[in-house]
């Protein structure tokens, strides 16, 4: 996936402590599933409910995207067949539970509405992602499989490749595409916000806008230091980790703050109700 610093590595045995720290704000993550499944139980409303457990999904589906990437042509467990293979299947839970959390805010509008309007043509464009994010995902696995039967490498470290952000080939396009989708889709949580008279949704919504906004913010920020002194400081072991464990963490506080917004302040418990 281009831009995202976190994906694996060669590091010394004295970098990996630096690097778990790096990964502990995923716990925000947790914290905020944690928070989105108790305030389910605790709401009445299916409309409300069903928005609250797609929202500990989610939170849950994100920490995939800080999974260690194997690297074409390593060796070791990374660079191992089962683990590519398994690797890709987690990550295709990823690139469909995004564009499915997406897909659910924005049924969640519509079943809001009294008009029941559509908005910018989702009930149509959700068929597009969802034929997109399948197709990307049938091709890498058949891509890795068909390297495994026959023992060339070349197309596997090419959709590798593209899963560590390179655009070299067409098969490394293919899969750096599925992230792109992903993230992409993240876009429709700002014309949900506008769109939602619920005032209980439209808070939530104002919360998921941020990680869209974050999210923009990432890629245009990496992009423009990769040209400056900065981008060798970025790079380095520290830079990465402080750069994921800042991102995370933001992402698990907006999923939080949007959990919490489900329902009116004065009536969530010190903490989630089971």
């Amino acid at each position: 996936m281009a831009g995202w610093a976190w994906r694996y590595r060669h590091v010394s045995s004295g970098e990996t402590l630096i690097i778990a720290l790096g990964y502990v704000p995923l716990l925000a993550l947790v914290y905020a599933a944690y928070w989105a499944f108790g305030i389910r139980n605790a709401l009445t409303m299916r409309l409300y409910r069903n928005q609250a457990l797609a929202l500990g999904l989610f939170s849950l589906v994100l920490m995939i995207a800080a999974l260690p990437s194997p690297q074409p042509g390593e060796s070791g467990i990374l660079g191992s067949v089962p683990f590519e293979i398994g690797y890709l299947l987690v990550t295709a839970a990823f690139w469909l539970g995004v564009v499915f959390f997406v897909d659910s805010t924005m049924l969640a509008v519509r079943r809001s509405d009294p008009l029941l309007r559509d908005t910018l043509y989702w009930s149509k464009v959700r068929y597009v992602l969802y034929v997109v994010q399948i197709s990307i995902v049938l091709f890498i696995i058949l891509g890795v499989l068909y390297s495994t039967i026959t023992g060339n490498p070349t197309l596997a470290d090419q959709i590798l490749a593209g899963n560590n952000g390179a655009t070299t080939s067409i098969p490394a396009d293919i899969a750096d595409l599925a992230w792109t989708v992903s993230f992409a889709s993240c876009v429709m949580f700002v014309p949900a916000a506008i769109r939602t008279k619920d005032p209980t949704l439209r808070s939530h919504f104002k919360w998921l806008c941020g990680i869209a906004i974050l999210v923009l913010v990432y890629f245009v920020s990496t992009g423009a230091l990769e040209s400056t002194p900065l981008a060798g400081i970025m790079e380095s072991t520290v830079g990465e980790s402080l750069e994921t464990g800042f991102f995370f963490l933001l992402v698990g506080y907006f999923l939080y703050r949007s959990a919490k917004a489900l329902v009116p302040l004065n009536r969530i418990p010190s903490s989630p109700t089971h």
